[in-house]
């Protein structure tokens, strides 16, 4: 990393020239691949090495800083062996890849360094870093700077380097040129293909990250993604949705604020509140009645009366309350704390009525007689709406919805695949479930399983991949045996 001198010999500041250069910090970086940790770093013949120690060795690094780039790592010492250990431990100094390498021996140097380039602002600059367990000493302008183990800053032209008291003069250029004799005082190691097969593998998996960062503002729930329920649309709108669009038409009209819906499981109560409070503009507050609660005395009326006030804060709101039978059951005297929580829902809702707030609260059951008859009565949740299994027509609605982006075969007989549904009594839960467990039934046949484990399932695989008709007889089965052996049914059979 780049870094300023910790302690400065002589008193001396720091050089001008060193002053304007930028941070490390700031400097451009891709993802590293750490090839110098595996690299089998070899030295070149001692024969050779006996007639290139005659060269200086800032003429022979010289000759490598004339074709030094991005990507390049030069190491330049006594025991390679050393250099590897030490570089293997600080790769994340590295901020590029590693595509070349290029090991320069030297026995007089009783030490190790390496050289790297780094980029700023389109600029690069050669970055040294100490590999060594003691402090090496950067010369430069007559004045002296100590560079610790494991760190890097950058040299210029002219600088020295000072390895256990030998110098090392840096130099853009030889004073002959050695490009013919390089190979016979040093070893190269070229990584540029592996390297290049990494960085398509790290592009590849951050281009596939893009529709995860970059999402697409997901689409509202609305009446048209609600299927078979038309009749109690209708009354949503009539009851809810207009009177909020036009107030004046409602002026000699008591609008009801509180609703019951109730019926089956799974026939999509929360999901026709939600599309109902998109419809309307208006805030949205979903929870379950037993969120609320709370086994202390009081806190469980104090959280309705907030629930409530966070509403009128924010109207129009629409409040809807699931398994709203849990907590305005009926009471019976004998439980005086549930009692207390179902006398205070009784006074928030007659002031929401008495008051005209522009908020609707919407409870849901499964089971209507266990509410509290003066829960139900007019002037509280008067409201009452069914919402029933859907008929032919609703299941045939229901089946496109949750279909609809669903690769399926065209030989799919959807009539009758969607008369069955209706025969078994699905609900609209049911129908999306199976729905989904026909794709995950192709994707068994079709082998998709199997390759993504593998790790072989290629783009064309899902492409060309269609669900079949066996896929949804299968999941029809596999339902109807499960709603029979192992759990209670979504919906409602006939």
């Amino acid at each position: 990393m780049r870094i300023n001198p910790i302690s400065i010999y002589n008193n001396s500041i720091l050089p001008a020239k060193r002053q304007n250069k930028p941070s490390m910090n700031t400097a451009f970086s891709t993802n590293n691949v750490a090839a110098a940790s595996n690299v089998g770093f070899c030295g070149a013949k001692n024969a050779s090495l006996e007639l290139v120690q005659k060269i200086p060795l800032c003429d022979r690094l010289a000759s490598f800083f004339e074709t030094f780039r991005l990507g390049d790592l030069i190491i330049v010492g006594k025991d390679i062996a050393e250099a590897k250990k030490s570089l293997y431990d600080n790769t994340n100094l590295i901020k590029n890849v590693i595509k070349r390498a290029f090991y320069i021996p030297d026995e007089s140097l009783e030490g190790n360094v390496a050289f790297f380039k780094m980029l700023n602002k389109d600029e690069l600059y050669t970055e040294v870093l100490n590999l060594n367990k003691k402090d090496i000493m950067l010369l430069t302008d007559n004045k002296t700077y100590p560079l610790k183990p494991n760190e890097s800053f950058y040299v210029v032209e002219g600088d020295c380097l000072l390895v256990e008291g030998n110098p090392l003069k840096i130099k853009n250029k030889p004073k002959t040129d050695l490009s013919n004799y390089r190979k016979n005082f040093a070893k190269a190691f070229d990584f540029s293909k592996a390297a290049g097969e990494e960085i398509e593998k790290i592009n590849k998996k951050t281009i596939s990250q893009l529709s995860k960062e970059v999402k697409k503002t997901p689409s509202k729930v609305t009446f048209k993604d609600v299927g078979g329920q038309d009749a109690l649309i209708d009354e949503l709108k009539k009851s809810i949705i207009y009177p909020l669009r036009y107030p004046e038409g409602y002026e000699n009209i008591d609008v009801n604020h509180g609703f019951i819906l109730y019926g089956p499981p799974g026939t999509g109560k929360t999901h026709i509140a939600r599309a109902l409070a998109n419809e309307a503009d208006a805030h949205f507050i979903s929870l379950n009645g037993l969120e609320l609660e709370s086994k202390w005395v009081g806190e469980s009326e104090e959280n309705w009366r907030k629930l409530f006030d966070e509403a009128k804060t924010k109207q129009p709101s629409i409040v809807f309350i699931d398994e709203f039978d849990a907590v305005a059951t009926n009471r019976s005297g004998k439980d005086a704390y549930g009692d207390k929580v179902v006398n205070q829902i009784l006074t928030l809702m007659t002031d929401l009525d008495n008051n005209a707030d522009n908020v609707f609260v919407i409870g849901a059951t499964n089971n209507f007689k266990a509410l509290d008859g003066a829960i139900v009565r007019s002037g509280r949740f008067s409201k009452h709406m069914e919402v029933k299994l859907p008929d032919l027509d609703g299941v045939g609605k229901i089946f496109e919805i949750h279909s609809e982006n669903k690769p399926t075969d065209q030989n799919v007989a959807k009539e009758a695949l969607i008369k069955r549904l209706h025969e078994i009594g699905a609900s609209g839960a049911d129908i999306k479930y199976i729905i989904n467990e026909a794709h995950s039934n192709g994707y068994q046949r079709a082998g998709i399983f199997e390759k993504m484990e593998n790790k072989t399932l290629k783009t064309s695989d899902i492409k060309d991949f269609k669900i079949m008709q066996e896929d949804f007889d299968k999941a029809i089965k596999d339902f109807l045996e499960s709603k029979d052996a192992h759990r209670k049914p979504i919906g409602f059979t006939k």
